[in-house]
């Protein structure tokens, strides 16, 4: 819809939009100047459109472009293939610094990423701008410089008529030909901060701009930005209040207890830790410290030791756990190891030299909590904060299983332990 009150001025780099198009559509692409103009006349009333170029090289389009209402403003090549950049910097900013200017919004045509300092400055005096340029040839910092910035090729594609849905069959949404993926992400990152509430569509669309100016519903084959939010009702709601359309983002059903103790157990092993959740842990780690408060073993030689009494006395708990175990001691640096006045040789393995607990493990249950502490505080560091951490989960995670609120209570005492 036109704003009556904006003002709207249209640059034109016409070397660098023509050049852009012929490379990546063809040679024999002509520039659709009808939709660029268009573009502007949507935003408000055009007070002013110049085309930049040496049109003594051009003769052939100057009648077309003339015909459009575009005033074409020559710049010779001979001044430098710049010529023309700088002609329109300094147009620009005369008009912005022109107290009789009354320009609200400019409409820069070019992906010519010299233009992003012009950007900033007439964004400092207030100016809107908007760029149009090539997809894959404009320059990033650019489209990130403008307050919206239109990729041509997607301006001139007029959006595919759906299929015909065949019978019984869901509505089927235009086959887009960007990743939408990143427009949801940013459309469930504006209303994330919404905190439930319904926000405008026509505000909705100002924050994404502002978050990523190159966003536009025609890169995904949509014709209107309602139609967008009306194919991503699977995570937002749809409303109508008064004349506006409103939209609200669907809060996200809690991930299961499995799910995220699967999560733990990725952000474990990421860090050489792997733990397959079972009741038997605590005594395998009592053994441990029974076994190794002498000092008198290595660690290869304290597991072996505890693999055997479990192979003769309960064969259930399997190798494999054992092993596991001895490595989330060995990770949450329950052990000291020997060490040798003139070093060991280099033959000789980390886990072949003799160990002792820490000073401070003096019984098989302060082994047991300060292994567990250093598994919940790597977990804590990986989600960004303790308290996210699911005291259930971690329950099931460090003793196999969840037994009530005793278990609950000694998990809430380990985690207090560490803040």
């Amino acid at each position: 819809m036109t704003n009556d009150s904006a003002q709207v001025a249209v640059f034109i780099d016409y070397d660098n939009i023509e050049i852009s198009v012929a490379d990546t559509l063809g040679k024999d692409a002509e520039v659709e100047w009808d939709k660029v103009l268009e573009t502007a006349s949507r935003i408000g009333r055009t007070v002013l459109r110049r085309a930049y170029a040496d049109w003594s090289e051009q003769r052939s389009v100057q009648r077309d472009l003339l015909g459009l209402g575009i005033e074409l403003v020559h710049v010779s090549s001979k001044r430098g293939k710049n010529a023309a950049d700088i002609r329109i910097v300094i147009d620009a900013l005369e008009m912005v610094y022109n107290p009789n200017s009354r320009i609200t919004h400019v409409l820069l045509v070019s992906g010519d990423g010299d233009f992003t300092e012009l950007v900033h400055r007439l964004r400092e005096q207030g100016k809107i701008v908007i760029g149009i340029g090539m997809s894959g040839t404009s320059a990033e910092y650019l489209v990130n410089a403008c307050d919206e910035f239109i990729f041509y090729d997607k301006l001139i594609a007029a959006p595919a008529a759906p299929p015909k849905p065949k019978k019984n069959s869901p509505h089927e949404t235009p086959a887009p030909s960007f990743d939408i993926t990143e427009a949801r992400l940013l459309l469930r990152r504006v209303l994330e901060g919404w905190e439930g509430e319904w926000m405008p569509a026509s505000e909705l669309k100002k924050a994404m701009l502002r978050l990523n100016p190159s966003f536009h519903e025609r890169n995904y084959d949509f014709s209107s930005f309602k139609e967008f939010l009306q194919a991503q009702q699977e995570m937002i709601n749809l409303r109508t209040s008064g004349d506006q359309l409103e939209a609200q983002l669907i809060p996200e059903a809690p991930p299961s207890p499995e799910t995220i103790l699967e999560n733990y157990l990725h952000i474990l092993a990421a860090q050489k830790i792997r733990m397959t959740p079972n009741e038997y842990r605590p005594a395998i780690i009592f053994k441990f410290y029974e076994f190794g408060k002498s000092g008198a073993l290595t660690l290869t030689q304290l597991k072996d030791r505890v693999h055997a009494h479990f192979e003769e006395n309960a064969p259930h708990v399997t190798g494999q756990y054992i092993t596991e175990t001895t490595h989330q001691l060995f990770h949450t640096y329950c052990f000291t190891f020997e060490k040798e006045p003139n070093g060991f040789p280099l033959d000789v393995k980390l886990w072949d030299r003799r160990v002792s607990f820490v000073p401070e493990i003096n019984r098989a249950t302060e082994l047991l909590d300060r292994c567990d502490r250093g598994i919940l505080q790597k977990i804590g560091k990986a989600l960004g904060s303790l308290d996210k951490i699911d005291k259930v989960v971690a329950a099931r995670l460090l003793y196999g299983s969840f037994r009530g609120e005793r278990m609950l209570d000694h998990v809430n005492q380990l985690l207090s332990s560490l803040k």
